[in-house]
């Protein structure tokens, strides 16, 4: 069998069992093995040099090592389908390290830092939000404070948040899932819309964060409104998708005369503002508001352990 025969029997047995945003991340690594593997490719002659010369091939072409790390993993989950599942004897051996192909484009290099927003910056978006509120820039403040993702942002619900413990409850992600997906996992359904919504990236991420009284005094005047099925990010029991969102987002920027930085930034800042005691000590103008959400590491992993317990 060749190899992308075995692929798409791989992902047709697994795709009900997996999220649907795992499903298109499969069929996306899929098209990408079709770019560095020979479509009438048999299965048993990938060993690991053909493998490893394919993969060096797509590294050079500026393919990241965390992208080809990922492409490794799929492809021994593949195999191992392949001998399992299907029988198919003679199979290359698989215990070739990721190490061998990931490690020499970055073996002298220092890992680039996550750019973060200036407290300046920090304070103006907080300013715009509070001048014109509207449900996206109220995401994106959560997000700030919260570290959160961007679907889950787009997920959170005000049931989510318990006023009274002082925590917010991520427990779902909204992703978007293109028609071809969807036509895949449904084949029998109308293609409606992209947004769904699922359980968070994995398990570790159903987590509890704890609120600063700011944050929280925020969310309690919309929950004052606003019934708990609502979304924080639309006001309304409809979701928006992140790609909305994140145009929100660069919406409040440019409003508060901000340089843009991605979503994934904005999420950082709260490691920023919240984590780096350090760099908060040395800055100027720095009020005791501030230094009270120093430790809010220490109370989210406390809370995460005490609801384990």
């Amino acid at each position: 069998m060749t190899f992308f025969e075995v692929y798409d029997s791989w992902l047709d047995k697994h795709k009900a069992e997996i999220k649907q945003s795992t499903v298109a991340t499969y069929c996306s690594l899929g098209k990408t093995f079709t770019r560095i593997i020979d479509s009438d490719a048999d299965i048993c002659s990938l060993d690991a040099d053909v493998m490893k010369a394919c993969l060096e091939r797509f590294r050079d072409t500026g393919a990241s090592n965390h992208y080809i790390a990922d492409l490794i993993r799929v492809f021994r989950m593949v195999m191992r389908y392949a001998g399992e599942d299907l029988g198919i004897s003679n199979l290359p051996s698989i215990d070739w390290k990721i190490k061998d192909v990931v490690t020499a484009r970055v073996k002298d290099a220092t890992r680039q830092r996550v750019k973060r927003f200036t407290i300046a910056e920090y304070e103006r978006m907080i300013k715009t939000f509070e001048e014109h509120p509207t449900p996206g820039r109220l995401a994106v403040v959560v997000t700030m404070f919260t570290g959160i993702r961007v679907g889950e942002a787009c997920g959170l619900k005000f049931s989510d948040i318990d006023f009274d413990e002082g925590v917010i409850h991520i427990q779902r992600t909204c992703v978007s899932i293109g028609k071809a997906i969807q036509k895949m996992l449904r084949p029998n359904e109308e293609y409606v819309m992209s947004r769904c919504l699922q359980s968070p990236k994995s398990a570790s991420s159903d987590r509890y964060i704890p609120m600063i009284p700011k944050l929280r005094k925020i969310l309690q005047s919309y929950a004052k409104v606003y019934p708990g099925d609502y979304f924080v990010a639309t006001l309304s029991a409809e979701p928006t998708c992140t790609r909305t969102l994140r145009i929100w987002y660069g919406q409040m920027l440019k409003a508060a005369n901000v340089p843009y930085l991605n979503y994934h930034c904005a999420s950082h800042s709260k490691f920023f503002y919240l984590l780096n005691i350090s760099e908060l000590s040395i800055l100027k103008n720095v009020t005791a508001n501030d230094l009270e959400t120093s430790y809010i590491l220490f109370l989210s992993q406390l809370c995460n352990i005490q609801r384990t317990l």
